[in-house]
């Protein structure tokens, strides 16, 4: 998540944020505060939350509980949030018709390029 230099002086802030879906709990009480300048990322596993806390925190999908907020305010209620707040929450969005590839086959692209790259002059 990128934000502006009209918001990068305002922390981005989540309090017992919540997302359940049926019965399955998708964030479980999350709280954190990414602090103004700072670069941070989600690290887990597939199905740990991570794209479901950016979608609740740039308000495409409602909180089952707690708030999200980025200097103070939800998303929906900053002036003009497409212009403080960028997130790229999906690759497809940069590479559209790709599969998400496995940490395998990541890997390895840039040895297959590399060794195509020697067989052509």
């Amino acid at each position: 998540m990128q934000m502006s230099s009209r918001a990068a002086h305002q922390a981005i802030e989540v309090r017992d944020l919540s997302k359940r879906y049926g019965d399955k709990l998708a964030v479980d009480h999350l709280s954190f505060t990414v602090q103004p300048g700072k670069i941070t990322g989600f690290l887990g596993p597939n199905g740990a939350g991570k794209s479901t806390t950016m979608r609740l925190i740039v308000g495409l999908d409602r909180a089952s509980g707690g708030s999200a907020t980025i200097g103070g305010k939800r998303y929906a209620d900053l002036p003009q949030p497409l212009h403080m707040v960028g997130a790229l929450l999906e690759a497809r969005a940069v590479h559209p018709g790709a599969a998400s590839p496995s940490p395998r086959r990541n890997t390895g692209f840039g040895v297959d390029q590399q060794r195509s790259s020697h067989r052509h002059p």
